[in-house]
């Protein structure tokens, strides 16, 4: 891995020691070798999909659920990195200070966003959608919503 990955991943193992044992090395469309660490949900958010950081392409993505979410060029304040942004997003989805919401057409997923809880649940661009999935890590906002 490169001098990237092997940065954030010093930096996600400082926090969370336990996820070494989550972490690989992958590859995608001929690239370089990249970190990605996959960290079970509880059983609680009722997602069958972990939450994932990967540093492909030198930019940090976090995925949870159905939404995943970039930190190429936000910071949070002034001075932090990108990985900073990342790494502040992962323990507010821990913490349940953000959620994740997904819009559905019947079967298909429409679109994604951040859900901080308590907060309107409307999609904040025009789509049709039918239902609202929304998930987070120990499942307290959990909430299937119809249109």
């Amino acid at each position: 891995m490169n001098e990237f990955s092997q940065r954030i991943a010093r930096e996600i193992f400082a926090s969370h020691p336990e996820w070494e044992a989550l972490a690989a090395s992958e590859t995608w469309k001929g690239s370089d070798p990249f970190l990605v660490v996959t960290v079970p949900a509880p059983v609680k958010a009722n997602t069958h999909l972990p939450l994932r950081i990967s540093t492909w392409d030198d930019e940090v993505t976090v995925d949870f659920d159905y939404y995943h979410t970039h930190f190429s060029k936000w910071t949070p304040e002034e001075g932090d990195g990108p990985h900073d942004a990342a790494l502040l997003y992962v323990r507010d989805l821990l913490n349940e200070k953000v959620a994740v919401v997904s819009w559905w057409q019947g079967d298909l997923c429409k679109a994604c966003a951040q859900y901080v809880p308590g907060s309107e649940l409307k999609p904040s661009f025009n789509i049709s959608w039918t239902a609202a999935r929304v998930r987070s890590w120990q499942g307290n906002f959990n909430a299937n919503v119809k249109a």
